[in-house]
């Protein structure tokens, strides 16, 4: 497996000081929170030569860039454009700066709004952005978070939209906790479209203050990762687990530890013997 992080686990650090941290604790990637105020320097507003510089300094530490994520929320007609030319800058920062994939939420459904209404919103939104990462040599992912946590959910919503260029974005916690699938399940459902994969862990019930789940050390909470692991060997998978960790520990505590963790998780998921879909 190869390894990465969210740059929400040291949103303080410069790229310069976020590369050499993954190299120094023994990731291979690094995950860009853009649009949040984090000191890398990623962003739209970010000049052309300023992404170019970025671009090259990434290229040179051997530390790919794996992903970038922005808020996006589809679900309603509230903002829809300024929603939609967000995520198109999204793309093409992704581009300039040598990012494959672009992470979007989907969004909340609004309590007085319909899932049917909603999801025609989000397979509108995703016509018209599509076509522009193709265009760009970009994967747009869908997360499974909020109300699309379920696999089946986002499943049937790509099945409807039907266009290339859509993948997901796996995010262990939100398939367990909301989505209420086991990971044998979350990768028969949605396998061929898995191409990045958040871990943490953490514990069932209200979340944090911050909107944020309850994390615990990997091993110390309700995710069995060798499950995780040995559910994405089954299908293939050859991308990154990215450890995402919004305002917790601090970087130099965590960041080592858990990538132990995930490592020992890995040498057992080779002996794991429960059961599959």
């Amino acid at each position: 497996m190869k390894y990465a992080f969210n740059t929400a686990s040291a949103p303080q650090l410069t790229l310069t000081e976020l590369l050499e941290t993954a190299r120094n604790s023994g990731y291979h990637g690094l995950e860009i929170r853009s649009g949040v105020d984090h000191a890398h320097g990623i962003e739209v507003t970010a000049s052309r030569e300023t992404r170019l510089a970025l671009r090259q300094e990434a290229a040179r530490s051997g530390i790919a860039l794996t992903a970038l994520g922005i808020s996006s929320r589809f679900t309603t007609v509230v903002d829809a454009e300024n929603q939609l030319a967000a995520a198109s800058e999204a793309i093409t920062l992704a581009k300039d700066v040598g990012i494959p994939f672009v992470r979007l939420f989907c969004g909340r459904i609004a309590t007085e709004d319909s899932r049917e209404s909603a999801t025609n919103r989000v397979i509108a939104a995703l016509g018209q952005l599509a076509p522009i990462a193709q265009r760009e040599g970009i994967t747009l992912l869908l997360e499974t978070h909020d109300d699309w946590s379920a696999p089946h959910t986002l499943a049937e919503l790509l099945r409807r939209v039907n266009l290339p260029g859509l993948g997901v974005l796996w995010d262990v916690l939100h398939t367990q906790h909301e989505g209420n699938a086991s990971p044998a399940e979350v990768a028969h459902i949605l396998g061929p479209y898995i191409k990045h994969v958040h871990v943490h862990d953490g514990a069932a019930g209200p979340k944090r203050e911050n909107g944020h789940p309850q994390y615990l050390a990997i091993g110390s909470g309700d995710i069995d990762h060798a499950e995780v692991i040995h559910a994405l060997q089954a299908i293939g998978y050859t991308g990154y687990l990215s450890g995402e960790w919004f305002q917790w520990e601090p970087y130099d505590i965590h960041l080592p530890r858990e990538i132990k963790a995930l490592k020992r998780a890995e040498q057992l998921a080779k002996e794991w013997t429960g059961s599959d879909v």
